[in-house]
């Protein structure tokens, strides 16, 4: 059988691109279809069997084609491509939807054949070329014109170009007198695609309906009760475990009013309009702590009811986690090794500020181990159980210590981790927070740090909500704190809130009989058997030791690296140790900053620890355990420190996988780093 033959004629290349794809599909078989598109240009002449124009707009605009030679010309009808209609389905109900084409008249008819299919849900606006605002339309929807919606309409959605409905395809079958079979085959397709789109639809509605039974189970299965309800004050979640609490069937409060299936204002006053995330409300006799979150995009409120002693488990829970993260404390009072009466009266004054909940200021020169007794004060204290957290305040940059103690909301500053961070006072809530080197810290940091000892309250970098905390405060400096006051670099007022309770360390020199004590429990703590010559504690006695513990830890770590036989003799002291007060250090080239002094020590560190358990350093081994400090090296970055330091005679690198060995001179080289550490830090 011969084909007949079809032109198309459509508005734009998009509409004949769509339409001639749907007429192959459907009659393709049975058909010769060419297509022209208006806005492309048509030729001057048209011959065919049947001429078939999009729309009437698109007839009309053939006017100029004077030779237009056909035996039947139809203009069609066309509907919404059913593929889409499921988006429109989606729109929810009672929304007010502004419907968007190129042509007026057009537009009328498609809302009308919208609400004829049976999307009546939703209000239809038609679209005005030159009006360019739609009062409370915040959603569009277009056949595939979507460049015209205006620019602030938040959600436009494209429904694609119209088709040709089924009276059309019958007129054009009808005119080619193609007998019934033919016909009904060409129904059967058209019918066929409405049929594969109901069958997504019951699709979908089916995985839906499994997905809501899924979610009640779920919410049915937790031991807190779950409440969630909309901005009207409708619940659309109300668990088992929550209707028990209240006396009432679940399955009975979905749809209803929040007030009518509570009765209790305070409760409901705080889930629809409270400020604050959680509250305290005595429900029957039975304490319950309801936590709060609104969700904007959903306009939906999530209420958690978790009782008072499930709360009490959790927070006992985040603090055992606390202790496993490593907040909490190292030392006790047994670990501060002295039997001078000063530091046996400095342990017992403290042990009694431990049972105080005010604020303690620590004071002392460097070195002498004002963290120790941070860290048994805490032991000591009724916060044991609780989080300990240390911070040095010198070691911070303004900005990053401000973020560490107060912490930051989601998108305060470009690299802000998502959800935002708890900073160390939220960290600490219940427990202890230690704030070293407390006299290095801004003007700025310490207005802020005085709010939270006056209100007991923090509020995040970028935020607005206050957070309560319950958090002892412990402090320590080697800076005279007055002085500062007086040249106005610290506040007075924080000065007073932080020395409430007030603890002085000893320097060394006070207490010169602890020495050999010290020296003791150093090489005990080594695992070394070693004895100390006469001189050696004589000459130790006798020095002022102005990095205290400090320095006197590090020389004993020296001479026992390069001790021989077991036996420490005065030969095995450090050349430099005693000469930082006058000056003699330079024998060593001076460092260009802090950052390369403790990128040297750090070197040095490892190589000696690895040799002497027999071991050499590797690059990556050094770069591997930079990653534990405050700055991270690469392989190539230790390999070009590491040939620095081997020209100045410190180190020697083994050839290939050798490794690198500390020498004589680099072990005192490490020692003059860490002495110049402990005086200036």
């Amino acid at each position: 059988m011969s084909k007949s033959s079809l032109t198309l004629i459509a508005g734009s290349a998009k509409t004949r691109q769509a339409l001639q794809e749907q007429m192959e599909q459907l009659i393709g078989d049975y058909f010769h279809i060419r297509s022209h598109a208006v806005d492309d240009g048509l030729p001057q002449y048209l011959e065919d069997t049947i001429i078939l124009y999009s729309s009437d707009i698109a007839y009309n605009r053939t006017n100029s084609i004077s030779n237009v030679n056909a035996k039947k010309i139809i203009v069609g009808k066309r509907t919404v491509h059913h593929d889409h209609i499921d988006k429109l389905l989606r729109i929810p109900e009672g929304s007010v939807v502004l419907l968007v084409n190129d042509d007026d008249d057009t537009t009328t008819m498609l809302i009308e054949s919208l609400y004829q299919l049976g999307i009546n849900h939703v209000q239809f606006i038609p679209f005005r070329k030159g009006n360019l605002f739609y009062e409370n339309v915040e959603i569009a929807v277009s056949p595939g014109e979507t460049h015209l919606c205006p620019s602030y309409i938040k959600e436009v959605i494209d429904i694609g170009v119209r088709l040709f409905d089924m009276t059309t395809i019958l007129e054009v079958v009808e005119c080619c007198g193609l007998n019934k079979d033919i016909s009904s085959k060409i129904s059967e397709r058209y019918i066929s695609n409405i049929i594969e789109l109901q069958r997504k639809l019951l699709y979908a509605e089916r995985d839906a309906r499994q997905m809501s039974e899924h979610i009640q189970n779920v919410v049915g299965t937790i031991d807190d009760g779950i409440l969630v309800v909309n901005q009207e004050g409708r619940i659309t979640v109300f668990n088992h475990r929550l209707a028990a609490l209240f006396h009432v069937v679940a399955q009975n409060t979905v749809n209803k009013d929040i007030e009518h299936v509570i009765n209790c204002r305070d409760i409901t006053d705080f889930i629809m309009n409270g400020k604050d995330e959680s509250k305290f409300f005595d429900i029957d006799g039975v304490g319950v702590v309801i936590f709060r979150v609104q969700m904007m995009k959903e306009n939906t409120i999530i209420a958690t009811f978790k009782s008072v002693h499930q709360a009490f488990e959790i927070e006992k829970t985040a603090q055992r986690e606390m202790r496993n993260k490593g907040f909490h404390t190292k030392y006790g009072f047994d670990d501060i090794i002295g039997e001078h009466d000063v530091m046996k009266d400095r342990k017992r004054i403290a042990k009694k500020l431990a049972l105080s909940e005010h604020p303690i200021l620590i004071q002392g020169e460097t070195g002498t181990g004002k963290e120790l007794f941070a860290h048994a004060i805490h032991e000591h204290s009724l916060r044991k159980n609780g989080p300990f957290l240390a911070v040095n305040c010198s070691a911070l940059t303004e900005s990053l210590l401000e973020s560490e103690l107060f912490g930051y909301e989601e998108g305060t500053f470009t690299g802000a981790q998502r959800g935002g961070k708890k900073g160390l006072f939220e960290l600490a809530d219940n427990g202890t927070i230690f704030l070293d080197e407390i006299g290095d810290i801004s003007l700025t940091v310490q207005s802020h740090l005085l709010r939270v000892l006056q209100e007991g309250e923090i509020r995040r970098i970028g935020g607005g909500r206050i957070i309560p905390i319950n958090v002892r405060v412990i402090t320590a400096t080697n800076k005279d704190l007055q002085g500062k006051i007086r040249d106005s670099s610290f506040r007075s007022d924080l000065f007073y809130r932080l020395n409430v309770l007030n603890l002085r360390i000893p320097p060394l020199i006070e207490r010169r009989t602890d020495i050999p004590l010290l020296i003791k429990h150093f090489i005990t703590k080594s695992g070394k058997w070693v004895k100390t010559e006469q001189d050696v504690l004589e000459y130790f006695m006798q020095y002022e030791w102005p990095g205290n513990i400090r320095e006197l830890k590090s020389t004993i770590d020296y001479m026992l690296t390069v001790c021989e036989a077991n036996v420490v003799t005065k030969r095995d002291l450090p050349s430099m140790l005693g000469q930082a007060k006058d000056g003699v250090m330079s024998e060593y080239s001076t460092c260009k900053n802090m950052l390369e002094m403790k990128e040297r020590t750090f070197i040095l560190e490892v190589i000696k620890q690895c040799n002497e358990k027999g071991k050499v350093a590797s690059r990556e081994l050094i770069s591997s355990q930079s990653k534990e400090t405050d700055f991270v090296l690469s392989p190539q970055q230790i390999r070009l420190r590491l040939d620095i330091l081997e020209s100045e005679g410190f180190v020697v690198k083994g050839r290939g996988r050798g490794g690198t060995k500390i020498t004589v001179a680099g072990i005192e080289y490490l020692y003059f780093l860490k002495s110049k550490r402990a005086v200036y830090s």
